[in-house]
């Protein structure tokens, strides 16, 4: 049996759904935990290299449960079905979320544990004096563009607006060069990760990234099944170990290691 305690003066997990755990200790039984990534890539935070999946949050989950003796695997199929297949109980956590009141109900949400910056996308052939935008509803006039199944709530613009067609940044590239989304949505850092991780600038030729006016970064969680036996003892070992590795500047010396 493998035990993952937390001390008498962590503090307690709050959930997101308001839902209060309390007490001097929280106990996993489970061995091993298996968790989703986006197939797309998300580096610096989850990408796959070498054969294996690597980054910010594989570090994050070894820091948090390894010294516990919980084994993680991490596996990277298509965003949309990572998260109908975590609902549904056969992944134990979604790594990566930002948050809506659907995933809210969906899912049990870990506190935030990183922070992006949303931003817009445009191609400066298309635009070569640039986009007047001055606030979001300047965003949802346009023809905005996004990923297939992702979230854009985050971003402060009309997540009904978004077209989500595209299954990869370079889909969302190629459609805005060719004139079909005047902007695609993008947390900058991510581009930025596929960079420095894969070699791959979805910002050359003439592609240029502005952040999203009056948005202050769009915090992101780890989501986990409800259908899990011990989701909220998860979710409480999650909050601590987040909590102590940010107070302790662990959480951006891991990170630090993949974008500097």
């Amino acid at each position: 049996m493998k035990i993952a305690t937390l001390s008498a003066t962590a503090i307690a997990a709050t959930a997101l759904t308001g839902t209060l755990l309390s007490g001097p200790a929280l106990a996993l039984e489970t061995s091993s935990l298996k968790a989703c990534g986006d197939g797309a890539g998300w580096p610096p935070y989850t990408f796959e290299k070498g054969g294996s999946v690597q980054g910010y949050d594989v570090d994050v989950l070894d820091a948090i449960f390894g010294k516990e003796g919980v084994d993680i695997s991490v596996e990277m199929p298509p965003w949309k079905r990572c998260v109908l297949q975590t609902k549904a109980g056969n992944y134990d956590i979604a790594l990566s979320a930002s948050y809506s009141d659907e995933r809210n109900q969906d899912f049990i949400l870990s506190e935030y544990y990183y922070t992006l910056q949303p931003s817009y996308i445009y191609s400066t052939s298309q635009h070569p004096n640039g986009l007047n935008i001055s606030s979001v509803d300047d965003l949802n006039g346009l023809r905005m563009c996004g990923l297939l199944g992702y979230n854009y709530t985050g971003f402060g613009v009309d997540d009904s607006k978004v077209r989500k067609s595209a299954k990869s940044f370079e889909q969302l590239v190629q459609k805005t060069e060719a004139g079909r989304c005047d902007v695609f949505l993008a947390r900058y850092e991510i581009l930025a990760g596929f960079k420095v991780a894969k070699g791959t600038d979805y910002l050359a030729g003439g592609m240029q990234a502005e952040p999203i006016p009056g948005n202050s970064g769009d915090k992101f969680h780890m989501m986990i099944s409800r259908e899990h036996p011990e989701a909220m003892e998860i979710k409480a070992t999650l909050d601590a170990g987040f909590e102590s590795m940010r107070d302790a500047g662990e959480l951006q010396s891991i990170l630090d290691t993949y974008i500097k």
